[in-house]
């Protein structure tokens, strides 16, 4: 059946599966019906009356809780669903038919099954520029539910097998926190890479923050959240082994208690490739292993050779505050990093940084110290200026053969990433700096060179975390309070070579 007719708008309902949630300001659409009327059938289906399931008394009770539509009550007493017809095309011209005031629209009554509606509605919707990111990825998952693959879907759709692709990953995000950060304008990249990050509680964290932080900001928070995502996966791949020749130590205590003595050579870093070394004399010497929830690392213990005196609480609080404000400045280090791997600015905004930056450097630096390091491309090739970079280097490369700027050329990493880099690992060094938290008593420490560094940083368009910003100013939780401090604290002892 394929029928024209005209129906009473109060016959009319959208569709409860339409996959387009908001239907955007009907005003103009409004005042062109009031003008001509209606242009266009809607295309509809026909659903005979039916008593209620308990799905849909949940979704009317709802929607009268919205509305307090008589209809809706009315259905609601009697637990029935009446004859009506549900518009599969043409919902945005249906509401604005309500505010135009017309009492009936021409409709093409179609017979389609549940697949066919669906299919259809999926179809004309994702032909929209209007809709959002989300409402995309939603219809492109529901298309698969109902058995679509990629290629039918990119026939019907007309997108590309990445970009549905790409739909299909934020269709996996958590739906509130999802379209509330679409709302404050998040971007399609950013929502793909947070896909990657696995627990749920983290992206609720990040998507919450999508209203405060800029694109760059919030991919900097992803990688560090992926790479610890990374780091505990194979900490969870190494343990088993680990456990094979020491035990776990009880608690954080032991690991500060003169018992023990810290064995650094067998530290494992969790990073991609890691894996356990068993000591030749396991069979005899036992072994303990502590996980560093900070850095990640594995790090293991024996009982200490010699006797030594216990220390202190005083003492053991001490050596906690000592890592605790290394692993935070290490922290504040690592998402200062994670910014400029992902750092990709316009041309506008590259040319006006480099503008400042230049004037910044030789301003806070003689030339004689900062005109080498740029120009002399051997300075570049240290493994800091790479990790800033986010590009290693590539098995049997000589730095003799190529500049790092024509590497980077080659390697498409945006000259702004470089010039930034320049400033930070260059300029400024902070691939060196330890930060404002003072690693010896773990106090608030003023640091002039590191506020310039965060100064590049907000040119480049750089937003402190909210932790990030207590670090900076002297609020964070880790600084003592000022009745805790000594009255006459020892002098900071100078690093050993």
């Amino acid at each position: 059946m394929n029928e024209i007719k005209m129906i009473p708008i109060e016959q009319l309902e959208h569709h409860p599966e339409n996959p387009r949630l908001d239907l955007g300001d009907l005003t103009e659409l409004t005042a062109s019906i009031k003008a001509n009327g209606i242009l266009q059938n809607l295309t509809v289906v026909f659903e005979a009356g039916h008593g209620m399931t308990p799905e849909e008394w949940t979704r009317i009770s709802a929607e009268y809780d919205r509305t307090h539509s008589e209809k809706l009550m009315a259905m609601m007493d009697t637990k029935t669903i009446p004859d009506r017809y549900l518009v599969v095309i043409g919902n945005r011209r249906l509401e604005a038919s309500k505010a135009a005031g017309l009492k009936e629209l021409p409709c093409s009554i179609r017979e389609m099954d549940h697949h066919e509606q669906i299919a259809t509605m999926l179809q004309e919707n994702m032909q929209r520029s209007d809709l959002t990111i989300y409402e995309q990825a939603k219809g492109i998952q529901m298309m698969m539910d109902l058995g679509f693959d990629k290629d039918q879907i990119a026939e019907r759709t007309g997108f590309s097998k990445s970009t549905i692709d790409r739909r299909l990953a934020v269709a996996t995000l958590p739906e509130t926190e999802t379209k509330s950060a679409v709302e404050n304008g998040i971007d399609l990249l950013t929502l793909v890479e947070l896909s990657k990050v696995e627990d749920r509680e983290t992206q609720e964290k990040i998507l919450s923050r999508a209203d405060g932080l800029n694109s760059s900001s919030l991919r900097a928070d992803i990688k560090r959240a992926v790479t610890d995502q990374e780091r505990k996966k194979i900490q969870d791949r190494l343990i088993p082994e680990i456990k094979s020749f020491a035990k776990p130590l009880k608690n954080d205590n032991d690991r500060w208690s003169a018992r023990y003595e810290q064995v650094r050579s067998m530290t494992i870093k969790c990073e991609e490739g890691a894996k356990v070394t068993v000591p030749e004399d396991a069979g005899q010497q036992t072994y303990y292993y502590w996980m560093a929830s900070w850095s990640g690392d594995i790090e293991f213990f024996r009982p200490a050779k010699k006797e030594k005196k216990e220390k202190s609480p005083e003492e053991i609080a001490l050596a906690r505050k000592q890592e605790e404000a290394k692993q935070l400045n290490k922290a504040m280090h690592e998402r200062r990093i994670a910014f400029c791997q992902v750092f990709t600015p316009t041309k506008k905004l590259e040319t006006e940084l480099k503008n400042k930056f230049f004037d910044w450097a030789f301003g806070w630096r003689s030339i004689n110290n900062v005109g080498p390091w740029f120009v002399n491309y051997h300075s570049w090739q240290d493994d800091d200026v790479r990790i800033y970079l986010d590009m290693p280097e590539e098995e049997g490369h000589k730095a003799s053969e190529e500049s790092l700027l024509e590497e980077c050329k080659r390697r498409n990493v945006p000259f702004g990433r470089l010039l930034l880099t320049w400033m930070l690992c260059g300029a400024l060094v902070d691939a060196s700096r330890k930060g404002y938290c003072s690693e010896y008593r773990g106090e608030y420490q003023k640091d002039q060179d590191m506020d310039r560094v965060y100064e590049v940083l907000a040119a480049a368009g750089y937003q402190l975390s909210e932790e990030e910003q207590q670090w900076k100013d002297g609020t964070h939780p880790i600084y003592p309070k000022k009745e805790e401090r000594a009255e006459d604290p020892e002098e900071e002892p100078e690093e050993e070579e």
